[in-house]
């Protein structure tokens, strides 16, 4: 998030140091500080210049010349002029500042050179609040936010009705996960400058981090109303509209927002990354590719073309592309951790263990590297590694993004070492600041439950009977997260008859096109009930296209997105020959893994204890739901016992989805295709039991959880709200 700025800068605003502090008697300056400030540049230029062909070492008129051509929007030669001045006469805090200033507004911007101009002004003058706001915004640039922070604050104290200090305060704390004081000063910036449409932007900002989505979507639609043609509101409104869960929504604000800008290299890598977080892949790709048209020289653009293709399990496409990135960029950390990242989905360790050593000697706080690193058992020589991270959380100065990282990092390698308490401490600090940044509604999960329960009945299937494809290609393992889902998936996808896709968003996508497609008026799941065969056997063959695409011989195809179980009564009409398996595992293990697991911006009911296990409740009881009434079988895989007995459960699994057994299902772990799930190490590793009853080294800590699930009686009506 970058600092506000406007595109010319006004005395004013605050955003430069001032025009003429000190130019000495000359009454010529006077008169022409005069005219600078009626903004009558040309006569104001005039008369410098006839001070400067007679005197050309004249300071004060060299530095009102900078001023001038500041103002003109020539910013390399007034840069010159600020310079000649302070060679000539260094002692004047004005020249420091507005050279600053100078290089903050470049097209090709210099915070580093801005804010030593900023210190050398401060030292001349300490009190100046101008140099100060000055070094806040040169702060920022350099995305040193904590120190943007210290010096912003100073200044709203100094000057507490300046709306662009409270602004850049405001996106400050928002950066350094301080939202309720970013909102407060977002919010009086608002109360200050109520005309201006980035006050509500940067407060939406603060508030959708917040998990206020109604109010950060309402602040966002008075900025539009203001500035309509405001590009920035648009994208944050795509991103408000997403985790409000309104997709469709997203594409429409998302694809006004590229009517509106002039294509950029840099707009097109926004647009590309939005489209990547809403897994819409394709239309990720074509941004990123129409960027490299406008710049082939786009690390970033390369960089996102690899993240995707990661994404789709296309290793080579990735690691093309992010070699790429690598030679535009060689000192970027982040190269180094997603090319590390393509190998670790392979089991090439070793290889993906150096890629992330790379990348932490060149960003000793990066939380991606560390994570990663710590989730290969054989990366770690503990000690060392807790020391290195304890260094990274406390002397890197990392944002709240990379500080999660680096606390769940932190936690794992804890666990591993036997720490548990100390662990468990890491952790918590993790979710409650990724708990910050992230929205969950209990009630909202009950209302879906609740109305899915009411759709699918058994009187709904009895009335549409078979409506959709009658084919037995897909599989379907669902179930929570962290329940075995990938080690089932990897046993299928082991034999030469299965091709394991991996995490499907498919599904989601079809039952939310739903509320437009069936005519029903409704969302889902209420919509469900108008579905009638010709819709079903179109819907169905959309999902049935994407497998085909894939899966090449196989003539069985496993999905393995856990979240799908909310789904089966969707996939039962779609699909009425499809096999259904549900991993199950002990409640307390499988929710202790999940609130240990960093799932980024995606479920955020992981990151509190009670919120996990009243989740837990509403999942098991829609799983008793659908055996009660789905026309088809659901095979329950419990973790444990396939854990206790490796063959005959693999036999059941493979014999359940209908194919003879083949003994290569037994050697998973040296099956080679892509695993682009968190288990990606541990289904590399033969079958251990370690982690079954590992919740109770945390039995201490885990009150609020265990209270939450109860005597594991699924949840109903009843559900408690905070």
């Amino acid at each position: 998030m970058a600092k506000e700025r406007r595109s010319r800068p006004r005395q004013a605003s605050g955003t430069t140091t001032g025009a003429v502090l000190r130019t000495g008697p000359d009454p010529l300056l006077v008169q022409v500080d005069a005219l600078i400030r009626r903004g009558d540049l040309a006569q104001a230029q005039a008369l410098t210049r006839g001070i400067l062909s007679t005197s050309a070492r004249d300071h004060a008129a060299l530095h009102l010349m900078g001023v001038i051509l500041a103002r003109q929007g020539d910013r390399p030669a007034a840069i010159e002029c600020f310079r000649r001045a302070i060679a000539i006469d260094d002692r004047i805090a004005a020249y420091h500042g507005n050279l600053g200033n100078a290089y903050l507004e470049a097209d090709s911007p210099r915070p580093l050179d801005a804010a030593a101009c900023f210190r050398r002004a401060l030292a001349l003058e300490p009190g100046s609040v101008l140099a100060r706001f000055g070094l806040g915004l040169a702060l920022m640039a350099q995305r040193d936010h904590h120190a943007a922070a210290v010096e912003l604050e100073i200044v709203a104290r100094a000057r507490p009705e300046h709306g662009d200090t409270h602004r850049n305060l405001g996106i400050a704390l928002t950066e350094i996960g301080r939202l309720d004081e970013a909102i407060a000063h977002c919010t009086r910036a608002v109360a200050l400058q109520p005309g201006y449409a980035g006050n509500y932007a940067k407060l939406a900002i603060a508030l959708r981090l917040k998990g206020d989505l109604a109010a950060a979507h309402a602040r966002l639609l008075r900025a539009m109303e203001l500035e309509p043609e405001r590009v920035e509101t648009y994208e944050q409104l795509a991103m408000t509209l997403r985790a409000l869960g309104r997709e469709a929504d997203a594409q429409i604000v998302l694809g006004r927002a590229l009517t509106l800008r002039p294509e950029t290299c840099e707009g097109l890598c926004q647009l590309g990354g939005l489209y990547f977080e809403m897994r819409r892949y394709e239309q990720a790709i074509d941004s990123y590719e129409r960027a490299l048209a406008i710049d082939p020289c786009s690390a970033a653009a390369y960089r996102g073309i690899g993240r995707v293709r990661f994404s789709q399990g296309l290793l080579e496409d990735a690691r093309t592309a992010i070699a790429k990135a690598l030679e535009l960029e060689p000192e970027n950390a982040a190269n180094y951790a997603a090319m590390g990242q393509t190998y670790q989905t392979e089991g090439r360790f070793e290889a993906a263990i150096d890629w992330q050593r790379q990348a932490i000697a060149r960003q000793p706080n990066n939380a991606v590297a560390h994570y990663t690193l710590s989730m290969m058992r054989g990366a770690n020589d503990r000690k060392e590694r807790i020391r290195e991270l304890e260094r990274a959380l406390t002397e890197g100065s990392p944002n709240p993004e990379q500080a999660v990282g680096l606390q769940f990092a932190l936690g794992k390698v804890y666990d591993e070492d036997g720490d548990f308490d100390a662990a468990f401490r890491c952790f918590e600090a993790g979710n409650a600041l990724r708990k910050t940044r992230q929205r969950f509604v209990l009630e909202e999960e009950v209302a879906f439950v609740d109305a899915t329960i009411a759709t699918f009945c058994r009187e709904l299937y009895a009335e549409l009977g078979p409506i959709g494809n009658p084919t037995d290609r897909p599989v379907f393992v669902v179930g929570m997260m962290r329940s075995g889902t990938t080690l089932v998936e990897q046993i299928l996808a082991s034999h030469p008859h299965i091709h394991g896709h991996g995490e499907l968003e498919e599904i989601r996508w079809l039952a939310q096109s739903l509320v437009e497609r069936s005519g029903a008026g409704r969302p889902y799941p209420d919509c469900a009930s108008a579905i009638r065969g010709p819709l079903a056997q179109r819907l169905a063959g959309e999902y049935l296209a994407v497998l085909e695409r894939d899966a090449g011989e196989a003539i069985r195809s496993v999905d393995k997105m856990p979240a799908n179980f909310r789904y089966l009564g969707l996939i039962a009409l779609l699909f009425p020959a499809a096999k259904l398996i549900h991993c199950v595992r002990d409640p307390r293990d499988t929710c202790l893994s999940n609130y240990f697991q960093d799932f980024g911006i995606r479920h955020a009911f992981t990151c509190d204890l009670r919120q996990l296990g009243l989740y837990h409740r509403l999942y098991r009881r829609l799983m008793a739901h659908w055996h009660a009434v789905l026309p088809m079988p659901i095979l329950d895989v419990p973790y444990e016992a396939l854990v206790a007995d490796q063959e005959a459960w693999s036999r059941k699994i493979v014999d359940f989805v209908g194919l003879d057994w083949d003994a290569r299902c037994l050697d998973y772990y040296k099956t080679d295709r892509p695993v682009l799930t968190s288990s990606f190490w541990q289904v590399r590793q033969p079958i251990y039991s370690s982690s079954i009853g590992r919740w109770r080294h945390y039995e201490r800590h885990l009150g609020p959880l265990l209270d939450a699930l109860g005597e594991c009686e699924p949840l109903g009506e009843s559900l408690p709200t905070r």
